[in-house]
């Protein structure tokens, strides 16, 4: 059980940190802020009959539109909510609406006013506080029994025309005149309660009721620094403090969970509120306020929450981890602080259109797989610790705060994906173009659609796409012949994430030079992996079959060819391949074979089975028409032979020919148009 001392420590304290934090964080910020205005909007304005900004409850005001805007209304208990959620509904003067507040602390209320003024949204907002008496704001710290540290600060809910002090000891009532305020209190006895009263007096009655008088114990009590929240800005650089305490200069300390503190060496100094501290080194970084006044008063420790990554699992699971605050982990400037529990909340947003279509907070461990309805959503998540502490002093008395990460989202549709990297292009042998690949991404979201997106001078663009349900393959109508053709493979999920593209991928261009040599390029037609080495493969002229004529390495880009064994055309192609064994092949090249034919300048028809017969030979594969005459020595045809593999054995009608002097007319007309013309003699021996 708690003792009573530090049961009431503890609750005055957890009553100022309700009422500073209602009085000093909540205002409701929104459409307050300029920030956040809808763009273009423009600044409206009202005022409070009486120009009142407080007052006891109940209250009531009557607005007075000082805007020149129409379809104006208002909001009085405006909460922060952005534009597209306002009521279209209200009113546009107001008389005798009374604000409510809290009948044991002072609530403040935003009036919103929103509107059209030059056909652009209009806002304006005015804040007032609603106290349930006379009280004013004021904070005041204790120990020794004897002393008290009392500040009255200039707070809007301090509008009173004076104040006054009771200090419990029979001493005069003190009047002040003037804010702010601050008093040291140094008691000529010792006790251990005394009971004060601060109030705050009109020159004219307002009706409102006195305070009661206030019970404070004389050791170190009060408003005690406390760090109410911890939050690290976008970025992960910076992060939000907000601290409660006495109204005046505290100071703050900061250090890595693996350093010390060096006291006195502070960070900052700031009054009780929000400030923005710089992390260390972007590390996790714990804060401690301190202040001191007659003894020495400081706050728990919190330790900012490092949002790590947030990783996708399959279509329906986002994980989350994040760094941990370790627990039992103490810290000291002048007193022990030690951090005994942690409880974590995730705080997510599920956002669709730029709408929040469902904000939750689930209880979790420090690594989370959420999992969610809609991919195609964007997600935002943080992270909260509740914290709770303790001070080593006799007895212990604990503490709490709030630590919350940055911020982070995640967008399927800005999330790149691992690429293919398993694609091969290879030109058939139409010198068409196919594209086959293996889906090796290891990406675990089901595809939508695989793009092949193809090289042009204004970079790579999208050729053409397929189903995941197609067979894994691309076919390009595309001439391989004219150049190295060069392509990429990329994929889209059905969450809406593309990947990264595949590495270029290029066909091998062969072709042919004027001295008949094969030259080739070099870059890769495979996705992941280069050229291992290259294979001439020739093709033959009657049967088609293809075979291997050598092998080179992938330095050498060049080769000569035999052509000897051709006689209409000789025709190669080149068999890149990995180290894998995967080939792809180039274009097919053709080279013409010069038409070669010999005319003998002599046979004899003797039937001596040596030299019998006329007869042209040579590479005559490329004759397309063929006609040869023959002419005696007076200029006679006597013979005509239009089939240029048919030979002549010297007879005439069966009757053996005169040796003799004899000439010839040759005309060929090769299968590309070129005619060959070409006449001579021969001797007929006997």
């Amino acid at each position: 059980m708690i003792p009573s001392k530090h049961l009431n420590r503890i609750l005055s304290f957890v009553y100022f940190t309700i009422f500073w934090l209602s009085t000093h964080i909540s205002y409701a910020q929104g459409l307050c802020d300029k920030n956040n205005w809808p763009p273009n909007a423009v600044e409206g304005g009202f005022k409070i009959d009486g120009d009142i900004s407080a007052g006891c409850t109940p209250m009531a005001v009557r607005l007075k539109d000082m805007s020149g805007g129409s379809d104006i209304r208002y909001d009085f208990y405006y909460d922060g909510k952005a534009a597209n959620l306002l009521d279209k509904v209200g009113n546009k003067d107001s008389t005798n609406l009374a604000l409510f507040s809290n009948p044991n602390s002072i609530r403040y209320y935003t009036i919103l006013q929103y509107g059209k003024k030059n056909g652009k949204d209009m806002f304006a907002c005015k804040t007032v506080s609603v106290r349930p008496n006379n009280q004013p704001v004021f904070s005041y710290s204790t120990c020794n029994n004897n002393f008290l540290n009392l500040i009255i600060p200039q707070d809007p809910a301090n509008n009173f025309d004076y104040y006054t002090i009771e200090w419990g000891d029979n001493s005069a009532i003190q009047t002040v005149t003037s804010l702010p305020f601050t008093a040291n209190k140094s008691y000529g006895t010792t006790t251990p309660t005394r009971s004060i009263r601060v109030k705050g007096e009109n020159n004219t009655p307002t009706g409102c009721q006195p305070p009661p008088f206030q019970t404070i114990n004389m050791d170190s009590d009060g408003n005690v620094p406390k760090i109410t929240e911890l939050e690290v800005l976008p970025g992960g650089t910076k992060a939000k403090l907000s601290f409660s305490g006495t109204f005046d200069t505290h100071q703050i300390y900061q250090r890595t969970p693996s350093q010390n503190y060096s006291f006195p060496n502070f960070k900052y100094q700031a009054n009780p509120g929000t400030i923005t501290v710089d992390l260390i080194n972007n590390q996790q970084t714990c804060f401690m306020i301190y202040k001191y006044t007659a003894c020495a008063q400081l706050s728990g420790e919190v330790c900012t929450i490092q949002l790590d990554s947030i990783q996708i699992f399959g279509p329906n699971i986002n994980t989350l981890s994040w760094q941990t605050i370790a627990q039992n982990q103490t810290s000291s400037i002048l007193n022990t602080s030690t951090i005994k529990n942690i409880n974590y909340d995730i705080d997510w947003q599920e956002i669709e259109n730029n709408n929040i279509l469902i904000q939750k907070i689930y209880n979790v461990n420090p690594t989370y797989g959420h999992t969610i309805a809609k991919c195609s959503a964007n997600y935002c998540y943080q992270i909260i610790a509740k914290v709770e502490g303790e001070w080593s002093v006799n007895p212990a008395v604990p503490y709490s705060s709030i630590s919350k990460s940055e911020i982070k989202c995640i967008d399927r549709k800005s999330v790149i994906t691992p690429p293919i990297t398993d694609v091969n292009v290879n030109v058939l042998a139409d010198d068409k173009i196919e594209l086959s690949f293996t889906d090796n991404s290891n990406w675990s979201v089901n595809k939508a659609f695989y793009f092949l997106y193809e090289a042009s001078p204004n970079g790579f663009i999208k050729r053409d796409s397929l189903t995941p349900a197609s067979q894994k393959k691309f076919n390009v109508n595309a001439d391989a012949t004219k150049a190295s053709l060069c392509y990429q493979l990329g994929y889209s999920d059905v969450c809406g994430s593309n990947s990264k593209l595949s590495g270029e991928i290029c066909t091998i261009h062969l072709l042919v030079n004027n001295k008949e040599e094969l030259i080739w390029t070099d870059v890769s037609p495979f996705g992941a992996s280069g050229i291992n080495n290259f294979e001439l493969i020739s093709i033959d002229e009657n049967t088609g079959i293809e075979s291997l004529q050598n092998t080179v390495p992938s330095s050498q880009l060049m080769t000569q060819v035999d052509l000897s064994n051709y006689e209409i055309e000789a025709q190669f192609k080149i068999k890149a391949l990995n180290a894998n064994g995967m080939g792809s092949y180039s274009n097919t090249v053709s080279i013409p074979i010069e038409a070669l034919f010999f005319v003998p300048d002599a046979f004899s028809p003797d039937d001596n089975q040596l030299n019998d017969t006329f007869e042209i030979k040579g590479r005559l594969g490329r004759v397309k028409t063929y006609d040869l005459k023959i002419f005696d020595r007076w200029g006679a045809n006597i013979i005509q032979i239009k089939d240029k593999n048919q030979n002549w054995d010297g007879n005439i009608t069966l009757k053996p020919l005169s040796g003799g002097i004899y000439t010839f007319q040759l005309k060929i007309e090769l299968n590309n148009g070129e005619n060959i013309y070409k006449i001579g003699k021969f001797e007929v021996l006997k």
